[in-house]
């Protein structure tokens, strides 16, 4: 059996509908809802960043090595003690 050669399997590809792509639109209209899911990656967490000079960075790796934590516990003990510094409460531990 020959193999099918490149533009074949354009032209096969062409003729083919994909069955999982929904048309349903994504857009938000005036007075309608957004119908687009926002993607969870850790269920009960969310993301913050920001962004700093690579010197604040090469801090941080410092911290790391000397402590041997990762930049997740690194960063959420740095925001627990800026919110002890101005009296914000923080009721769920920071890990």
């Amino acid at each position: 059996m020959a193999k099918p050669n490149l533009q074949q399997l354009l032209n096969d590809a062409k003729s083919v509908t994909p069955t999982n792509v929904s048309t349903k639109s994504t857009t938000t209209h005036a007075g309608g809802d957004d119908t687009r899911k926002r993607i969870v990656h850790k269920p009960g967490e969310v993301n913050i960043s920001a962004y700093f000079p690579s010197e604040v960075k090469s801090a941080l790796r410092l911290v790391q090595a000397k402590t041997g934590k990762n930049v997740k516990q690194c960063l959420a003990e740095a925001l627990a003690d800026y919110f002890r510094k101005y009296n914000v409460p923080v009721t769920l531990p920071l890990e």
